[in-house]
């Protein structure tokens, strides 16, 4: 919210989500504009596919019904090959899970309803353990 909105009016009103200034309702509108709504879903796409930001591309359009659609271009992220690591479960059930995760992580940081996530991998990484120094 921005801070001429959170100016209290000591009166009625609702209460600010930290709970501590009432909340004036000010006429206008708040507007997130589409490339922080495409960074943000890049950043989000690329936490929940454990892929690198730069790696992680994303698309994201108003479907008409007031929900956004999102579409998401990354790599599959695949354990080194012959280290014997065999993923827990499938692709397909990790991909559901990310997109409901992104759906759900897009929808509390910019309070919009998030309709449709689509994910396409283009390419595979290797997921090669870090070491800490």
């Amino acid at each position: 919210m921005t801070p001429a909105a959170v100016a209290g009016d000591g009166g009625s009103g609702t209460v600010d989500p930290h709970g501590e200034h009432p909340v004036r309702r000010v006429a206008g509108y708040d507007r997130i504009g589409t490339p922080a709504l495409v960074h943000t879903a890049q950043a989000v796409a690329a936490e929940a596919l454990r892929v690198p930001f730069r790696e992680a591309r994303a698309r994201v359009a108003d479907d008409g019904h007031g929900g956004l659609s999102v579409e998401v271009i990354a790599p599959l992220t695949v354990p080194v090959l012959g280290s014997g690591d065999v993923p827990g479960e499938p692709v397909v059930a990790t991909t559901h899970r990310a997109r409901a995760a992104i759906a759900e992580r897009l929808r509390s940081i910019t309070g919009r309803q998030v309709a449709r996530v689509s994910v396409t991998f283009a390419s595979s990484v290797v997921d090669r353990p870090r070491r800490v120094r």
